[in-house]
Formats: C-alpha cells, structure tokens, sequence
C-alpha cells in the first residue's frame, strides 16, 4: 500500500497544477492564433512638420514615434495627426488592419486662406485638404489611401534660397532642370511647389515669402516648357522642418523648396 506523505502530497499538487496552467496557455494560443492576433510595431511619421498623434482618441505623443499595435481581430484604427504649428489641418486616417503597416508617413498639409495657391491656374487642390498617407509595409510596397491623388514615388531635388530672397540661385538651376526634364518625359504628372522660411521675421512676411519662392520656381520651370495648368505653388510661412530622424533642421535648410508629384 502507497503511502504518501504530506511533502509527496504538496509536490503532487505543485505538479498537478503546472500541467494545467501549461494546458491553459496552450489553449489561449491557439484561441488567439484562430482569431488571428497580431502584435507589430508601426514607426508613425509626419512631414515637413512635427505633430501630435491620437491613435483612437488616445494621445501617444509627438512624431516621429514608434508605437505596438495589437489586436484579435480584422478591425479599424483611428489615426489622428494633430499640427502643432499654425495653419495646418488636423489629418485623420482609419486604418484596417491587419496587415499593420511597417510604417506610416502622414503629410501635414498647410494651407493658409489668403496664399493658398496660383488661383488663376486651372490646377486647383481643395480647399480642405484630406489625409495624404504614405504606407510601407515589410516588403516595402508603397500604398496610397483611396480618397487621395496618387503620391508618385520620386525623389525630386531640393531647391534652397539665400535670406529674405525668393530669386533663383545660380546652383540651383541643374537642379530646377532636371525637374522639368522629369514633367515634360512624364505627361500625366502635376506638380506641387510647396515653400518654406525659417523662424525669424513675422508670419505675414514669411507667408509672402514662401510663396513668392515657389511661384520663382513654377516661373522657371514654366520658361522651360512646364504647362502652367500642371503646377500648383503652396506658401508654408515660417514652419521648421525635420528630417527623416525627426529632428529640427538648421535654419539654412529651412529656406527652401519641396516637391511633391501627383498622377493627374
């Protein structure tokens, strides 16, 4: 006859007890595994400016940020992009997953009331821009929200400015050449012209400033043979830009021109 003692007993339903919580946990993997749950990090960036995310009305903090996603089930999140510079829209974006998204690049469009765009040009974007939302996922493939115009996936140079001057540069010129070459080979591209100040001076000088900058440039590539209904010319005023990284650039990279080409 077996006798047990109360050390034999007490090991037993140590053992015992192991076995179950293993069997548990082995069944709450695969509860979770047929409901498909996903856990991925998702590395959430705005350009040019920085601004604060909301992802389902919860505040994660300023761009750039990585941040876990995690859910159960195919679902919706609500990703909001808040400016934290003046005279931009707040940018809000659903996004289905899965997949999640290895990341996001969100555009803070900026469009102040009295220098929005060349006006008498038959380009016109909206008045009230919506979301423009870059995704990459893990093997790199590039999708464009279905409410957007196509971002088109060039790198289109930089075009900088001397202090308080909205005049080409000589050095600059390859550069603006080698944009036009790229619109008159490529017919069903419009091209945006986005300018920028950097912080000193009041708001209503840089506004002026910028545009005047990127209307230098949409008349330069104009002359060289550039229709003017394919371009449009944005005044940023005076807003830092970031750079991949996140951070603040320089004042001397703060004067300047960007671009971003459009499927018309």
């Amino acid at each position: 006859m077996l006798h047990f003692d109360k050390r034999h007993i007490l090991l037993l339903t140590v053992c015992i007890a192991l076995f179950l919580s293993a069997c548990s946990s082995n069944r709450q993997r695969d509860t979770q595994e047929e409901r498909g749950m996903f856990s991925q990090k998702i590395h959430i960036r705005s350009l040019p400016t920085k601004a604060k995310i909301f992802i389902n009305e919860r505040e994660i903090g300023e761009t750039p940020l990585t941040y876990k996603l995690t859910h159960e089930e195919r679902r919706m999140f609500n990703i909001k992009a808040v400016p934290i510079y003046p005279n931009q829209y707040t940018q809000n974006i659903f996004l289905m997953v899965p997949p999640i998204p290895k990341t996001m690049t969100i555009y803070m469009n900026h469009y102040p009331e009295d220098y929005n765009s060349n006006k008498d040009k038959n380009f016109s974007p909206p008045e009230k821009p919506k979301p423009e939302i870059i995704v990459e996922t893990e093997i790199d493939t590039v999708y464009i929200e279905s409410h957007t115009k196509e971002v088109v996936a060039l790198t289109l140079p930089i075009i900088y400015f001397d202090t308080a001057k909205s005049d080409i540069n000589v050095s600059e010129e390859s550069k603006l050449q080698e944009i036009a070459d790229i619109m008159k080979q490529n017919q069903n591209l419009a091209l945006e012209i986005y300018g920028f100040a950097d912080k000193r001076a009041s708001e209503k000088y840089n506004l002026t400033l910028t545009l005047n900058r990127a209307n230098s440039v949409r008349d330069y590539l104009l002359k060289n043979g550039v229709a003017a209904s394919r371009m449009a010319t944005f005044g940023h005023g005076r807003i830092s830009k970031i750079d991949s990284e996140g951070v603040e650039m320089d004042l001397s990279q703060s004067r300047t021109v960007i671009f971003m080409l459009r499927k018309q």
